[in-house]
């Protein structure tokens, strides 16, 4: 029999976890302290969240835009050093799979910015990293080739980015974390 301070018989202990900070006021303020944010996102964030659906819009109509340029880009490839093997009609199905490719990646990267915008938008951190990763997607997508369009895409998109990152945007994030 073994007496209840045998260190056998004790409960396994759990790491020790510090107690994040404690809320401010301003944060509890008309919310009651319960998993609120402490207001309406600072007008960089809601910027940011505009700019983000702005650049998703422009990245559908570059993308459907990218199908206007098949016979154009069917003359180039004619154009190119014969490849042995490949008939003019395998030639046009694989610029017709290369536009398709590109429209579908456009249009995937649209629908995932708009996505984590609204994510950004309710405070979420992870989509403000998120949102990054995918601004650098779209200006490596917008280096296949030049266009006015694209560049107003990269620019609106970078200026996304930018504004997720000031003083007010980093204050609601981290204020957004502490609610949990």
């Amino acid at each position: 029999m073994t007496t209840p301070q045998d260190p056998d018989n004790l409960p396994p202990q759990q790491p020790y976890a510090p107690a994040p900070p404690p809320l401010s006021e301003s944060e509890l303020a008309g919310h009651g302290g319960h998993g609120q944010l402490a207001g309406p996102e600072p007008k960089e964030v809601r910027l940011s969240f505009f700019l983000w659906l702005a650049g998703a819009i422009l990245l559908v109509v570059s993308s459907v835009l990218v199908l206007t340029q098949r016979d154009l880009a069917l003359e180039e490839a004619r154009k190119a050093p014969p490849t042995p093997g490949v008939t003019p009609e395998q030639l046009e199905s694989a610029v017709t799979a290369v536009l398709m490719f590109l429209v579908i990646i456009g249009v995937v990267l649209a629908a995932l910015m708009a996505f984590f915008a609204f994510k950004l938008r309710a405070g979420r951190n992870w989509a403000r990293i998120t949102l990054t990763v995918i601004g650098v997607a779209v200006l490596l997508y917008h280096l296949f080739g030049f266009s006015l369009v694209g560049l107003v895409i990269v620019l609106v998109v970078a200026a996304a980015v930018v504004t997720m990152y000031l003083p007010a945007s980093k204050a609601y994030f981290d204020s957004a974390k502490r609610v949990g």
